[in-house]
């Protein structure tokens, strides 16, 4: 009987997981952002606000910081746009004459020289290479607007019902985490106190090492294109800090502006760039990330960083708050496992109490 008995809620559990597949991703950031963003729900409540101007202030807070960068992106991308329009019209007209540099590439200089003549320094040549690229790309473009369609709509749905969850999360906190209380001491009642009070540790520092870097990088790395002479600095600024958010994607974003910088024949901004961004971002990874993110669970430096690398190698944007989090419970078994010394005096009923004393 004891079997059994273990076995069904296993069992039921796996049902819901299955039932549920296609939503758990919009619960999960429901569930984070919760976590993350308690402490000022808490704080508005304390002030006198009431429940549900409390959870609609945080809600359109949190709408605004993401959709008012899209919205500035869009606007100056559509403005750059135009000025790319008119940039190609110009050089389709008098032909792009081939840099000094393609002549000395190894091996490849001959045919590369033979090929930008023959394409690029023409009078519109740009305008027949652009239209043979495009007949070519035409049904490729096709099936990816259709399928870019379908995706649209359904993480639409997605952010909809991760909003509507962290809302009715805001005004019945207490009660989720009662029942979330009642069901993990049930499962785990050794270990639970230990993973209730590192979750919020370690996902409240990982929000944010990822936002405080990521804006650091934007403004860092976009003062630096502009000195470089880049094309748009305030545009790929911004691009490279949304790209910061994710381990590897500033040096993707130096790195493909020093590209661009040295296709425009102009090598020394583009040594320069990529240099200064190496040297960014040895520091950023080396001391002011981890300090950000692994100083609450005291986390070495190697730690946080394969939990950041191995969780978005494995579960996607969600996984930067899962490796961390996994990281901590790791750190805290090896260095003894000790539950009292983890114990909460807090009440069970605030959601992230534990997390209170130690932010």
């Amino acid at each position: 009987m004891s079997k059994i008995s273990l076995l069904l809620p296993l069992l039921f559990a796996v049902a819901l997981a299955f039932l549920l597949q296609h939503f758990i991703g919009a619960l999960a950031w429901a569930g984070l952002l919760a976590v993350i963003t308690w402490p000022l729900h808490q704080r508005l409540l304390r002030r006198g606000w009431s429940g549900i101007g409390s959870a609609s202030a945080l809600l359109a807070m949190l709408v605004i910081s993401f959709v008012g960068p899209a919205i500035f992106l869009f606007n100056t991308l559509s403005n750059e746009l135009a000025t790319v329009e008119r940039v190609l019209g110009q050089i389709n007209q008098t032909g792009i004459p081939a840099p000094y540099w393609i002549a000395r590439l190894p091996l490849v200089a001959e045919p590369a020289l033979k090929w930008w003549q023959e394409n690029l320094a023409a009078p519109g040549g740009l305008n027949a290479l652009i239209h043979s690229t495009a007949g070519d790309l035409v049904p490729h473009l096709t099936g990816t607007v259709r399928m870019l369609g379908s995706v649209i709509l359904a993480n639409g749905l997605y952010l909809f019902l991760a909003l509507l969850t962290l809302f009715i999360l805001y005004l019945n906190g207490p009660a989720v985490v009662r029942y979330v209380d009642h069901a993990g001491e049930r499962i785990t009642p050794t270990h639970y106190s230990v993973l209730r009070y590192l979750f919020p540790l370690s996902v409240r520092g990982t929000a944010l090492g990822l936002c405080s870097v990521a804006l650091l990088e934007g403004v860092v790395l976009g003062l630096a294109y502009a000195v470089a002479g880049a094309p748009a600095p305030a545009l790929l600024a911004v691009i490279t800090g949304y790209l910061a958010l994710i381990p590897g994607g500033a040096p993707l974003a130096f790195s493909l502006v020093s590209l661009l910088l040295l296709g425009q024949g102009h090598p020394d901004a583009a040594l320069g760039l990529f240099c200064w961004g190496a040297f960014e971002l040895f520091l950023v990874d080396k001391f002011v990330r981890p300090r950000l993110i692994g100083h609450r669970v005291n986390l070495p430096f190697l730690a946080v960083l394969f939990g950041l690398l191995g969780g978005v190698s494995t579960m996607g944007v969600l996984g930067l708050f899962v490796g961390p989090f996994m990281m901590a419970v790791l750190f805290w078994w090896l260095r003894g496992g000790h539950v009292a010394t983890l114990q909460s005096a807090q009440p069970a009923t605030e959601p992230v109490a534990p997390d209170d004393k130690a932010a």
